[in-house]
């Protein structure tokens, strides 16, 4: 028993030095980031690539920590934050990609491959978090043991580490979808952690070994709710519906408004990235003395007062031919 115990303590130091050494080498990786060493454009560019050898690291402690611990629960959140690191990394290249100038082949540009980021990020922690419920019911049918101080230990290093990088991303998650993804991804790693925690401290004091599989159970149902609404948000805008907080109702009224306009018809409104609104429509001119560029102009302009900066309009005297369409 003796012989056990003193290894048991030896592999829990040799834990908690590896846990150490990734936490300073995260910092060191952070502290690289915040002084320019990659070449970045903007501060959400910035924010992406500081939360990657953060997460890494977490990643790398959670492994170790689970393995040497025989937490189910750590090595669960393990795996989602890792997923959060490929996230992050498509995230990051797929904003670049986003500013490429427009082409001859992308006529509209590139905006939408932040959108592509956003469902291919949702998608792949959803089947990540399928594969975990399918584990944790196999590890709730068989007791096992844990180590309940190693867990905590290192339940609470990832709970720092997310909180940290949620904070990062809070700000611009509220200005952009893919960046809103990144954050909901992290949100839901600092929550898992507190799960480990609490769990851990239930099965350090009360025994309760079965609340570490529940625990994935917890992870998954997070998942599957947050993040429903980011993949419907997304599916919205590559299926060109028109956005939330706008109307076609609202934009016919508001070109109607103008004097020169009889009626305003074949009124389409859709997204490129959930930031951009664009209007295509047709406007029956009442006054056909005035220049064509002047009413253009005026008709362009009149739905900035509704936060619609890109308008296409087509004018016409008596009738349109997709009247019927309209």
């Amino acid at each position: 028993m003796l012989w056990r115990v003193k290894k048991e303590a030896k592999m829990r130091k040799r834990a908690t030095y590896c846990a150490t050494i990734i936490l300073k080498k995260t910092q060191k990786a952070v502290f690289l980031v915040e002084n320019h060493d990659y070449n970045l454009h903007d501060s959400t560019g910035t924010r992406l690539m500081i939360s990657v050898p953060f997460n890494l690291g977490i990643t790398a402690a959670e492994i170790v920590g689970g393995l040497l611990s025989g937490s189910f629960s750590l090595l669960s959140d393990a795996l989602h934050n890792f997923t959060d690191v490929m996230a992050l990394v498509i995230s990051y290249v797929a904003r670049h990609i986003a500013k490429r100038e427009r082409d001859s082949v992308f006529t509209y540009g590139y905006k939408r491959a932040e959108v592509v980021a956003s469902i291919i990020n949702v998608t792949v922690l959803l089947s990540i978090s399928m594969l975990l419920f399918k584990e944790a019911v196999a590890k709730i049918l068989n007791r096992y043991t844990i180590d309940t101080d190693l867990m905590l230990w290192v339940a609470i290093v990832g709970l720092v580490g997310n909180l940290a990088t949620a904070i990062i991303f809070f700000s611009k998650s509220k200005r952009n979808l893919n960046v809103r993804s990144a954050f909901l991804h992290i949100v839901g790693d600092a929550l898992s952690s507190m799960a480990v925690v609490f769990g851990g401290l239930l099965i350090k004091f009360h025994g309760w070994w079965f609340v570490d599989p529940l625990i994935a159970f917890a992870i998954v149902a997070y998942v599957i709710v947050g993040f429903i609404h980011i993949l419907e948000e997304s599916l919205r805008i590559v299926m060109q519906a028109v956005p939330k907080g706008t109307s076609v109702e609202e934009v016919k009224k508001t070109i109607e408004s103008l004097d020169m306009v009889k009626d305003g018809h074949h009124i389409h409104i859709w997204s490129s990235d959930g930031k951009n609104v664009y209007v295509e429509c047709h406007a029956t001119l009442s006054d056909s003395s005035k220049s064509i560029d002047t009413c253009i102009d005026k008709i362009e302009k009149k739905p900035n007062s509704i936060g619609i900066k890109h308008v296409t309009v087509q004018l016409e005297e008596r009738r349109c031919r997709e009247r019927k369409e309209c």
